[in-house]
């Protein structure tokens, strides 16, 4: 009698060669949806954190030199939120700073130097010696309260003002 021979078979079946596909296409298509949602996440925080400090960088350079002037030459009204500054500075120049659009420009003389971009509003408020009164008489203005608006680049209706009171040196 002739023994009777097994074949062995090799390799894979169809049958596993699907499952294992669908498994790593599966574990592929969930590993790409984690990093697109991580990479929009990054994205908005980083837009987030380039806009306040953007608003942080011109309260700051207005504070600043707000501080070093002599007097206030012409400040805006206290309802405006497109505010516009002009102080005259120790060596007898001035100062200007002016919101247009969503840019605060700055510069001596005219306002041409870019500040800051996405501030979406400017408001400036005048008071008198007591920190109190409020004015719009530049000559009467010894402080002065700054408050940069910005929105959120994906929130529409989202924003954050910062504020900070500023006195001026000749007081």
């Amino acid at each position: 009698m002739v023994p009777s021979q097994t074949r062995t078979i090799r390799g894979f079946s169809l049958l596993e060669l699907l499952v294992a596909m669908s498994l790593l296409v599966s574990a592929v298509t969930a590993v790409s949806v984690l990093m697109r949602v991580n990479y929009d996440t990054w994205i908005d925080h980083r837009s987030d954190s380039l806009r306040h400090e953007a608003a942080v960088g011109v309260l700051r350079h207005m504070v600043r030199q707000i501080r070093q002037c002599q007097e206030v030459s012409a400040i805006s009204a206290a309802g405006d939120s497109s505010g516009s500054l002009t102080v005259l500075m120790p060596n007898g120049s001035s100062v200007i700073w002016d919101h247009t659009g969503t840019n605060v420009y700055y510069g001596p003389t005219t306002a041409d130097q870019l500040l800051g971009n996405h501030i979406t509003a400017l408001s400036l408020v005048g008071y008198e010696q007591d920190g109190v009164t409020q004015t719009t008489d530049p000559s009467a203005v010894q402080c002065i309260r700054i408050t940069v608006t910005y929105a959120l680049p994906q929130r529409s209706v989202a924003t954050r003002s910062l504020k900070s009171h500023a006195w001026v040196r000749a007081f």
